[in-house]
C-alpha cells in the first residue's frame, strides 16, 4: 500500500508542499540532522530546480521512523506559521530586533516563509515566540505555571546584559549546584487586546549527567554521554507585579521565582499564589441544567451539558451519557427508565462538557464554543485559540459559579481557617483526602478559595489497616439506599467495602476526594499572623519543624516562645528536642504546637497547643497573652525538672521523666517507660543503682539498653538523665 505523506507526516509534508526552495534547502541542512547519514543523498542546493522533487521522495521512500527528526522540527515551524504564531512572532520581532532585520523576516511572502525563516536565522527569536505562545495559552493552567507575587514597576525588569540579571545568573549557579552553563535571555512582549505589556526571561541551565544507548544503521550499539540543557521561562508583567515562571519542576519553579524577585527584582519574595483557580462539577451531581446570562458585548443563545461522565457503585466504574446541543440531556435522563436515578445515586462526577451557542456583538452568525471540566481541577477552555471564546467560557464558569477564583482571605476568615491550617501544617502533607477534613470538621470550600488547598479529583482505591495485622487491603465506595431515610427521597450513603466483602461506613462520597496542599503559603500565613498577634519583627526558621517566635515577659522575665509542628512523629519529637536542648542558654521557654501531641513539657520547656491558646471570641486572631503567661506559670515547674524524681504517664505508650535540675525527657513505647519506671523507683527507694540484666528482665530479656532506646534517645540520657561507673552499669538517675 502507498503511503499517503499528508497523513505519516503533516507537517514535513506542507513544508514541501509550501515553501520556499531556498529555505527548505537550509531546514535539510541544519545542525540538528547533521547525524541523519541518510538524509544526505535528498539534500540539494538552492539554485538546484529539480532539489525540491527529489528531496520530496523521501516521503514515500523512507520509513516513518526516520524522518520523525525532521516531521518533529516541521511542526514547530508549522504551529508559529498559524495567526497565534505569527502574532508573538510579529511583536517580539519588532521589540527585539533591528529594524531592518525586522523588516528583512516579517517581509516575506507568507507566514511560512516568515516562521521558516525566523526558525533557519533567528532560533533565539522563534525560541521566544514557542515560549509566548505556550504561555498565552496556559499561564493559568498549574501544572504548567506558577504564578508569583511581586511589586508593580515603572521601569520594568532588569535589562538584558545587566548586572542584576549576571548576579541571578551566579545565585542560581550556587543554589542548584549543576555546574557551569548559565544563560539568560530577555525579550519584550508587547500588550495586547487581553495583557499589558511583559517582560520575558529565557534562562537555559544545565540539567544533571545522563547518557543513552545509540545503535547506527549498521547495528552498531554505543553510549552517549552528556549533559542536557534545561530551560525556564520567567514572565514579569511591570503593570501588575506578577511573575509567572515555567520550569522541570514545582522545586524549581520555586526556587527561580524566589531568586528573580529577591536578585533581579530586589523584593521580597511571598508564597502567596496569585491567578489561581477551581473547578468545582460538583453541582452537576444535583442538577444539569444551565442558565443562559445577559452580556453586554454577546449574546447567549444556548446552553447546555453535552456529556456528563459519572462513577457508580465505585470510583472505578464510568458511565457516560452524549448528546448534542441542540437536545436537552435533563429530559434524555427522564425519557429512559430508572437513568436519572442512576446519575442521582453516582459516587462522583467525573467529566463535563459543555457547548454553548452564542453571537457576538455586531456580528449575525451564530458561533459554538466547546469546552471541557475534570474533577481533577483542569479545563480545555486554556487550550482554546480564540481568546474571545477563552474569556467567554471563563465568564460563563464564574456566572455558573463553577470556577472559583482565588483571593486573599480577611481576618475573620484567617480566623475561621486557623484551626485547619494548623492540623495541615502539623501533618507537613503534600496531599489530604475529605476523609482527613471531615474528621476535623473542616469544610475544604473556604481553603479553596483562599488557596490553600487545591482539587486534586479522587481516591481511586483506599487502604484500610487490617486488625489482624495481615496488612492493608483493597477498598471501594460503594453507594447505598438508607433505608431509615426512605421516605424522605432515598437519601444516598456511600460505604466501604472491602476485599473480603465487609462494609464499613464511610459518610457521603467527598469522603474521599483528595486535595493537593499549598504548603509554602500555609506556612507563610502562619508566620504573617503570628507576627502581627506577637508583635515581633520577623520570625526565625531553626528547623523546617521549629520557629522561634520572639520574647513573652513573664514575672519580669523573658520567656523564649517557639513553634513546633509534627511532635506526635518520634523522630520529628527528637530533633525538636535536640534544638530546644542546644538553646538551654534562654531559659525555660514556652513551645507552642501546632498539633495535639501528648505532654505538657519538651527539653525543659513548657508545651501546649497553640489553637487552644487563640481567643475564638475576637473577630481577627488575638493570642491571649495572660493565657499564655497562665499555662507557663502552670507548668514550669514540671519543665524544669519538678522537686522530685517522677514518671509522669499519659496512657501506656508515653511518659515524661522528671528529674529536678536536669529537666525532662520523653519516653516513647511501653518496654522503655517500664525500665525507666524500674530506676524511678530504685531511685526514690533508695537510691539503688541497678543493673542492665534486672533492668530489662521480663521486659526485654536479651537486648542491650542502647538497642532497646535507640539513639539519639540514648546519648541524652546518659548524657543528661543517667549515670553509671561503666557503660554496662549499673545505671541510676542522676540527680
Amino acid at each position: 500500500m502507498v503511503r499517503a505523506p499528508a497523513k505519516s507526516c503533516p507537517n514535513l509534508s506542507k513544508l514541501f508542499e509550501d515553501a520556499e526552495p531556498e529555505l527548505l534547502a537550509q531546514f535539510l541542512d541544519v545542525k540538528d540532522f547533521q547525524r541523519l547519514d541518510w538524509l544526505k543523498a535528498y539534500r540539494f542546493s538552492a539554485n538546484d530546480p529539480e532539489g525540491p522533487s527529489a528531496a520530496r521522495d523521501m516521503l514515500l521512500k523512507e520509513k516513518k521512523d526516520r524522518l520523525i527528526p525532521l516531521e518533529t522540527e516541521a511542526a514547530r515551524i508549522i504551529t508559529i506559521a498559524s495567526d497565534r504564531g505569527q502574532y508573538a512572532l510579529e511583536g517580539l520581532a519588532r521589540t527585539s530586533l533591528e529594524d531592518d532585520d525586522a523588516g528583512a523576516l516579517l517581509g516575506r511572502r507568507d507566514s511560512l516563509a516568515r516562521s521558516l525563516r525566523a526558525y533557519l536565522t533567528e532560533p533565539e527569536l522563534f525560541e521566544a515566540a514557542e515560549n509566548n505562545l505556550h504561555l498565552r495559552l496556559y499561564r493559568r493552567y498549574d501544572k504548567h505555571y506558577q504564578t508569583f507575587m511581586a511589586e508593580p514597576s515603572d521601569s520594568g525588569g532588569p535589562d538584558a546584559g545587566s548586572a542584576l540579571l549576571e548576579e541571578l545568573l551566579i545565585d542560581l549557579n550556587k543554589r542548584l549546584k549543576r555546574g557551569d552553563g548559565y544563560r539568560i535571555d530577555k525579550f519584550e512582549i508587547p500588550a495586547d487586546d487581553e495583557e499589558p505589556a511583559e517582560d520575558m526571561y529565557l534562562l537555559f541551565h544545565p540539567n544533571p549527567p545522563t547518557s543513552v544507548r545509540e545503535i547506527d544503521d549498521d547495528g552498531n550499539r554505543s553510549s552517549i554521554y552528556f549533559r542536557p540543557p534545561g530551560e525556564a521561562m520567567i514572565v514579569y508583567t511591570p503593570e501588575t507585579g506578577r511573575v509567572h515562571v515555567r520550569a522541570g519542576n514545582r522545586q524549581l519553579r520555586h526556587t527561580i521565582a524566589e531568586r528573580f524577585i529577591e536578585t533581579a527584582l530586589d523584593q521580597v519574595y511571598s508564597n502567596q499564589p496569585v491567578d489561581f483557580q477551581a473547578y468545582d462539577i460538583s453541582r452537576f451531581l444535583r442538577v444539569l441544567d444551565l442558565d443562559t446570562p445577559e452580556f453586554d458585548d454577546v449574546m447567549i443563545d444556548r446552553a447546555k451539558v453535552i456529556r456528563a461522565d459519572i462513577s457508580i457503585e465505585n470510583l472505578a466504574n464510568r458511565l457516560s451519557l452524549s448528546t448534542t446541543i441542540n437536545q436537552d440531556i435533563s429530559k434524555i435522563l427522564d425519557s429512559q427508565p430508572g437513568l436519572r436515578r442512576v446519575f442521582e445515586r453516582a459516587v462522583a462526577i467525573r467529566f463535563i462538557e459543555i457547548a454553548v451557542r452564542y453571537r457576538r456583538a455586531g456580528r449575525d452568525d451564530l458561533q459554538t464554543l466547546d469546552f471541557t471540566l475534570t474533577d481533577n481541577n483542569t479545563s480545555s477552555l486554556l487550550s482554546l485559540d480564540d481568546p474571545f471564546e477563552r474569556v467567554l467560557g471563563h465568564r460563563l464558569l464564574q456566572h455558573w459559579n463553577i470556577l472559583r477564583e482565588g483571593r486573599a482571605p480577611d481576618d475573620t476568615e484567617s480566623l475561621a481557617v486557623m484551626p485547619a491550617l494548623l492540623a495541615i501544617w502539623d501533618i507537613a502533607a503534600e496531599k489530604v483526602s475529605g476523609a482527613w477534613l471531615q474528621t476535623r470538621n473542616v469544610d475544604p470550600c473556604l481553603l479553596i478559595d483562599l488557596g490553600f488547598l487545591i482539587p486534586q479529583g479522587w481516591q481511586e482505591g483506599d487502604l484500610i489497616d487490617n486488625e489482624d495485622e495481615v496488612g492493608p487491603v483493597d477498598a471501594e465506595v460503594v453507594v447505598r439506599i438508607d433505608a431509615e431515610n426512605a421516605e424522605e427521597g432515598n437519601r444516598e450513603v456511600a460505604h466501604l467495602r472491602v476485599a473480603d466483602g465487609q462494609e464499613a461506613p464511610a459518610g457521603n462520597p467527598d469522603h474521599f476526594r483528595v486535595y493537593r496542599v499549598r504548603d509554602g503559603w500555609v506556612a507563610q500565613h502562619l508566620q504573617d499572623r503570628l507576627e502581627q498577634v506577637l508583635n515581633v519583627p520577623e520570625i526565625e526558621e531553626l528547623t523546617e519543624h521549629l520557629l522561634y517566635l520572639g520574647m513573652l515577659d513573664i514575672d519580669d522575665s523573658e520567656v523564649p516562645v517557639y513553634l513546633a509542628r509534627g511532635l506526635d512523629q518520634e523522630k520529628i519529637r527528637s530533633a525538636v528536642d535536640t534544638e530546644l536542648r542546644a538553646r538551654h542558654n534562654l531559659g525555660i521557654g514556652l513551645v507552642l504546637q501546632a498539633g495535639n501531641a501528648l505532654g505538657h513539657s519538651i527539653a525543659a520547656n513548657v508545651l501546649t497547643p497553640l489553637a487552644d491558646q487563640i481567643d475564638t471570641s475576637k473577630a481577627e486572631i488575638t493570642l491571649v497573652a495572660d493565657k499564655l503567661r497562665s499555662v507557663f506559670r502552670r507548668h514550669r515547674l514540671l519543665a524544669s525538672g519538678g522537686m522530685t524524681v517522677g514518671l509522669h504517664r499519659s496512657g501506656d505508650e508515653f511518659a515524661t521523666l522528671v528529674v529536678p535540675g536536669r529537666g525532662t525527657i520523653d519516653i516513647k513505647g511501653k518496654n522503655r517507660i517500664d525500665i525507666i519506671q524500674r530506676l524511678v523507683d530504685a531511685h526514690n527507694n533508695g537510691p539503688m543503682p541497678m543493673m542492665t540484666r534486672d533492668l530489662v528482665k521480663g521486659i526485654a530479656e536479651g537486648q542491650s539498653l542502647s538497642n532497646i532506646f535507640k539513639k539519639p534517645l540514648w546519648d541524652k540520657l546518659k548524657a543528661e538523665f543517667l549515670r553509671s561507673h561503666s557503660s554496662k552499669g549499673p545505671w541510676e538517675i542522676a540527680s
